[in-house]
């Protein structure tokens, strides 16, 4: 069969004057209430993951890798630890108690650290992004984001979130969080406007352990 050029040409008009939701996917309700089950009603979790970052504009360029290991007391209370491989002195750490945030980084071993103090909820994304994908809190991401979840070819999971919150536009273009078949959390995925990619690697991750409340706060 053969098509003329302005067949092709009414076709593709008729396409685009079709509404996109028509062919969007439909995001999976009941994935969604599956992850609230398995993560919503955790009270800590503790692990580590492995950060690469890459630029979107040339993604097969070798990646900047930093060590993360995190500890979280739900809902806002958290000690983040970032280290360099290759780099013993290194150490940047995000500590909340829950209404203080400290960031103490640590350039040289034989030096004071440099410590800024703010409230929590103010520059403090990366760990209220940690928070929200470990625990998976469906009412509070839904407040800030779009949410598209969906199966994969391969049997893994993966909900897409779009942020609709003003500040978050600002600092965050997608955020994707890929989970196994049994719902363990793989990999978070991120992208900002600035074209920067984050890709975690999450670790072994143990949930519901006690954390003493000491460890969330930096000096008397």
């Amino acid at each position: 069969m053969r098509f003329s050029l302005q067949g092709c040409l009414l076709f593709a008009l008729f396409l685009l004057s079709i509404p996109f939701s028509v062919f969007a996917v439909e995001s999976d309700e009941a994935l969604l209430q599956r992850l609230v089950a398995a993560h919503g009603k955790h009270t800590t979790a503790q692990g580590t993951l492995v950060w690469l970052t890459r630029n979107t504009a040339d993604l097969a360029a070798a990646p900047r890798l930093q060590h993360v290991q995190f500890y979280l007391n739900f809902p806002e209370r958290y000690h983040v630890i970032i280290t360099k491989p290759g780099d013993q002195d290194y150490k940047l750490r995000f500590v909340s108690n829950g209404t203080t945030r400290w960031e103490v980084q640590q350039l040289f071993a034989d030096e004071k650290p440099d410590i800024k103090t703010t409230v929590v909820g103010k520059d403090d994304a990366m760990e209220q992004q940690l928070m929200a994908c470990f625990r998976f809190d469906l009412v509070n991401l839904r407040k800030e984001f779009t949410l598209l979840a969906f199966t994969n070819p391969d049997g893994t999971h993966s909900v897409q979130l779009t942020p609709i919150a003003p500040e978050l536009v600002k600092q965050l273009t997608t955020l994707t969080m890929i989970f196994q078949a049994d719902l363990t959390l793989l990999r978070i995925i991120s992208e900002d406007p600035q074209g920067n990619r984050y890709e975690f690697q999450v670790g072994p991750v143990t949930f519901d352990l006690p954390i003493d409340p000491a460890f969330f706060q930096v000096g008397p």
